[in-house]
């Protein structure tokens, strides 16, 4: 039970470095502008390498963890992201930075997709809790990158030691995720989990797969271009608007924390309700009150609230649902890789030309799909006997 505890702690701080990368992105892309000579339309190519890197990274978590040790995986993939935190900063071409994220991107897809499964081979049925404290990690690397990088901006006008500095964090976890036994596979002990017969169910992770598209992909455009629509917008100067990005990843951690908690007391099918639509509101709020300010911070921290345990709940149903192999997951992780490279990369498309109001509508239209497929999977299985308690945590 203490080695069990120990290797859920290291789990918890090595995604840090998911949520540093993710967060840094927005905050950086100014700089990495003014490095390579880029417009921001150029640089949106940066989230469709990264993405694509992600989906590539997740194919291959999903194929290695049925023959690899996970801590190996683990390990190899903080390196590759140490290697390329370090680099990014310096980069003055933009092919190699375009190239950097790529591989990035299967760095950070191989350790995502590998933990999420990881803990849940390690606390089986109970995993609701202990997901919810892997994405609270998450969330608390997501608000510290903004913070880093304003303080490297404020003190060198640089990123780059921000950077180097969360290339240090990253490299903490690593001595001891080599010397910490990886968790077996349940797939060799049936009787591990229950509601298999869930999981053989093409449909049932058809739907969820569709899910994971609308939930990251809303995700994840908001938390990379929010910084972008404070500082085009007017809103705020450099420094104010990575203030603005780090308001919303606080909330979102801290909603993120508090899940652990509510997810012990409210079903998951409730809880991917309120989220959706709570941060559907969010972007309403943007909409209807472009030019103010105030309302501008009341949207991001709203959304922050709602949008934070959405991801994370999606993987308990799908758990709940028996969707519990390396491969399911995988496929998870694929949808929203894809839907992450899709959507940034489309407001990246307009935002120039368009105006900052395209980016609460991208968002929009990602929650309506989420929200769209999770209703055919309330209407499919709710009302099965056997699907009751694939909806209870």
């Amino acid at each position: 039970m203490q080695l069990k505890r120990f290797t859920t702690v290291i789990y918890f701080f090595s995604f840090i470095s998911v949520g540093l990368i993710g967060g840094a992105l927005g905050p950086s892309l100014p700089s990495f502008a003014a490095n390579t000579g880029s417009s921001l339309k150029q640089l949106s190519n940066l989230f469709i390498f990264s993405s694509l890197g992600f989906v590539v990274g997740s194919f291959m978590a999903g194929r290695f963890l049925h023959s690899i040790p996970g801590h190996r995986i683990l390990a190899l993939a903080i390196v590759m992201m140490i290697a390329g935190v370090v680099f990014l900063p310096v980069i003055d071409i933009l092919w190699v930075l375009v190239l950097v994220f790529f591989l990035l991107g299967i760095a950070q897809s191989n350790l995502d997709v590998s933990e999420n499964t990881l803990i849940i081979w390690l606390h089986g049925k109970n995993v609701a809790p202990y997901m919810n404290g892997l994405h609270f990690f998450f969330g608390l690397g997501s608000f510290m990158a903004p913070l880093i990088i304003a303080q490297s901006l404020s003190l060198t006008n640089t990123i780059t030691a921000g950077f180097w500095f969360m290339a240090f964090l990253i490299l903490l976890p690593l001595p001891f995720l080599l010397r910490l036994p990886s968790p077996a596979n349940p797939e060799h002990n049936p009787d591990h989990f229950h509601n298999q017969k869930q999981a053989n169910s093409s449909l049932a992770i058809f739907l969820l797969i569709l899910l994971f598209f609308g939930v990251a992909g809303a995700e994840v455009t908001f938390g990379n271009w929010i910084y972008t629509y404070s500082l085009t917008g007017g809103f705020g100067n450099a420094q104010q608007s990575a203030y603005l990005n780090s308001g919303f990843w606080a909330t979102f951690t801290t909603a993120r924390l508090l899940g652990i908690f509510i997810s012990r007391q409210i079903t998951a099918r409730t809880m991917i309700w309120i989220d959706l639509f709570g941060s559907a509101s969010a972007m309403l709020i943007l909409l209807f009150f472009p030019t103010s300010e105030i309302m501008l911070w009341a949207g991001v921290l709203i959304c922050g609230l709602f949008m934070a345990t959405t991801f994370p709940t999606a993987l308990n149903l799908a758990e709940r649902l028996g969707a519990t192999s390396g491969k399911i997951t995988s496929l998870f992780f694929i949808s929203s890789s894809v839907s992450s490279m899709i959507s940034p990369w489309v407001v990246g498309q307009f935002i120039e030309n368009h105006g900052i109001g395209v980016l609460p509508w991208a968002v929009l239209v990602n929650q309506g799909i989420a929200i769209l497929f999770l209703a055919f999977i309330t209407l499919k299985y709710w009302k099965q006997t056997s699907s009751i308690s694939s909806f209870t945590v």
